[in-house]
């Protein structure tokens, strides 16, 4: 069926859109949001880089994530619904910095796009004022 394939080219449509909106508040610690929601920026985020290596390495004991980092590290690809995963586990479990996961992201997804990566990590982190996966 056609259908995922225009669904895709429209959530990619939309972060171009989105990005444009936001412009450069996408890569900000506190997102699209800023002060104005839920204390925006005032979130305090976790940057052990013990913690951001094992989840890179998917070393993290939890065998979903652990396989979903693997196999970007092995093939430069993750699923879709992996990839919300490991943002959720990175940011809400482990709560780290979510920059950590889109820089880590940038450089291995052989279908990188600025857009898309950007928008669901800042959106996946709860930076942009939805509801956390």
């Amino acid at each position: 069926s056609t259908y995922w394939v225009v669904f895709e080219l429209l959530w990619r449509d939309y972060f171009k859109f989105f990005a444009k909106k936001y412009g450069d508040r996408i890569f900000y610690l506190s997102g699209t949001v800023g002060k104005r929601y839920n204390g925006g920026n005032e979130r305090k985020w976790g940057m052990d880089p013990k913690q951001i290596q094992a989840w890179k390495d998917g070393m993290t004991g939890y065998p979903l994530v652990d396989a979903n980092m693997r196999e970007l590290k092995a093939t430069g690809f993750m699923s879709n619904r992996g990839r919300q995963n490991v943002c959720s586990f990175l940011t809400i479990d482990m709560n780290m910095d979510w920059r950590y996961g889109g820089d880590y992201f940038e450089e291995l997804l052989l279908d990188y796009d600025v857009h898309s990566n950007w928008g669901n990590w800042c959106s996946g982190a709860g930076m942009t004022g939805g509801r956390l996966n």
